[in-house]
């Protein structure tokens, strides 16, 4: 460049170059820039786009160890440098300009490859990548499929948006006897020929037919492609069930009115799946079956039955307490009457013993007998305190009180077991034995009425014994009564 000085001015002069040195130039400066936004006239993959790419990436430095590489969206016109990247399985590629399949001879472990907005015109040079299953190539001009015949894992092939049109272009799918996914909407597929090709894929079980002149005019298309292919599962935009693929069967063989029986079959199965579920349950309402064998827990009162349809209800240890319970109450209030009712019949026999010695004494003082009583009524049973009390609970008695009366309680129902016990000669025996207590009664043989050491009560006549005052017979005429010591038992106190 010249600088020259013309009328006061500064004029600059370029010194001509060559336009192969600008261009290259340029191409210097586009190959290194990845992230300034120009759109480069041949961009390239070199190692150092890679070398920015790994930092933006967050991968390992080292390209051996690194399964997955992102190369889309940056308008590469061809596949290069990745032949240090061999331990990779999955390689994005899409939106760039390729315009053809190459650069991947290292790639042996590659999987998934990526390669959807391209420039792409067929399919070659993929066997150099024997563990290929998913191929994407979506939105590209391929116009025939070629090039899969050594890709045996190949399971799912998308290739919608290109330019497909007959049978014969798909005649490339038969080299991928283990395709399943396979996506050709959109295409120019016009030739009905295709499900020949279709139905020759023995485990394609997704297929996508969408947006090709040949669907609409295919009658029943979706019964037709469902019966041709039998291992499809999911046709377009949406699944295949198994009720739908048997009245597909019946429509292969009796028309839409055996599509119809087979579909009513269909439904009288199912409600009747339905209602022997319903009525199983009902049936566990009714029993009331529980769906744990051991309730005690759950059922305290113990009246759910086990497991087994029919056994009786099981009780529960809780039930068992009750029970238990309730049986010791009702005999303990058994016991109390039964010693009450043993009770009067001795009253009873110590009155008529009573009336038999009053009369043997009349008769021998020469006096005239009293007139034999009759046999009183038995008094009716007394009800226990705690049974008969008919007290509010606001006007209850103390718990002191009611500790009292049931102590009360227990010498009578000892002593009524006692005298149940023992026959009426022994009660008069123990009723007259020396130092038992009791009031005076008349003059005895033998004994005398004084308060001894027991009590008053009658005694052995000590001076009778010795001799003394024994024939005489003196017995004083009248002995005052004395009062009736506490706790004193007596005839007369059973009247």
């Amino acid at each position: 460049m010249a600088i020259g000085l013309v009328d006061g001015m500064i004029q600059r002069t370029h010194t001509a170059r060559p336009v192969e040195a600008a261009l290259k130039d340029d191409e210097d400066e586009d190959e290194y820039d990845v992230s300034d936004g120009k759109v480069g006239r041949f961009k390239r993959i070199t190692p150092k786009v890679l070398k920015v790419l790994v930092k933006e990436q967050s991968i390992f430095q080292v390209p051996e160890l690194n399964d997955k590489l992102y190369l889309h969206y940056h308008g590469f016109e061809r596949i290069e440098g990745l032949e240090a990247w061999t331990g990779l399985k999955a390689l994005w590629l899409e939106g760039n300009g390729l315009h053809e399949i190459r650069g991947l001879d290292t790639l042996k472990q590659l999987r998934c490859l990526y390669l959807h907005q391209n420039c792409l015109k067929k399919l070659e040079n993929l066997q150099c990548c024997p563990l290929l299953s998913t191929l994407q190539v979506n939105n590209n001009f391929i116009d025939r499929i070629s090039g899969l015949g050594g890709l045996p894992l190949l399971s799912t092939l998308h290739l919608s948006n290109n330019h497909l049109t007959s049978a014969d272009d798909l005649l490339g799918l038969l080299e991928c006897p283990g395709l399943r996914v396979l996506d050709l909407q959109n295409n120019r597929l016009d030739d009905k020929r295709i499900f020949d090709v279709l139905e020759a894929l023995p485990v394609l079980s997704v297929l996508q037919l969408q947006g090709n002149p040949v669907v609409p005019t295919l009658t029943q298309y979706r019964r037709n492609t469902i019966h041709r292919c039998r291992a499809l599962s999911y046709l377009d935009d949406r699944p295949i069930f198994e009720e739908e693929r048997l009245a597909v069967d019946a429509w292969a063989v009796g028309g839409l009115p055996a599509e119809r029986e087979e579909r009513r079959r269909q439904r009288q199965e199912k409600d009747d799946r339905h209602r022997k579920n319903l009525d199983y349950m009902l049936g566990l309402k009714k029993d009331r079956i529980p769906f744990k064998e051991d309730h005690d827990a759950d059922d305290p009162e113990g009246d759910l039955p086990s497991l087994k349809t029919g056994d009786p209800p099981r009780e529960s240890s809780f039930a068992k307490a009750q029970k238990a319970a309730g049986d010791e109450k009702v005999t303990e209030k058994a016991l109390y009457d039964k010693a009450l009712a043993a009770l009067e019949r001795k009253k009873r026999e110590l009155r008529k013993i009573k009336a038999e010695r009053a009369r043997a004494e009349a008769v021998a003082n020469g006096e005239v007998p009293p007139p034999e009583a009759e046999d009183e009524e038995p008094l009716p049973a007394a009800t226990p305190s705690w049974e008969g009390s008919k007290v509010a609970p606001a006007q209850s008695a103390p718990s002191d009180a009611l500790e009292d009366e049931a102590e009360d309680e227990v010498p009578v129902l000892q002593s009524a077991a006692k005298f149940a016990a023992q026959s009426s000669s022994d009660v008069v025996a123990q009723l007259e034995a020396p130092g038992t207590a009791a009031t005076w009664t008349g003059a005895r043989a033998g004994k005398v009425y004084k308060c001894g050491e027991h009590g008053p009560g009658y005694y052995a006549d000590a001076r009778a014994a010795g001799g003394t005052g024994a024939a005489s017979g003196a017995i004083p005429s009248a002995i005052p009564t004395p009062p009736l010591a506490a706790g004193a038992m007596d005839l007369d106190e059973l009247d």
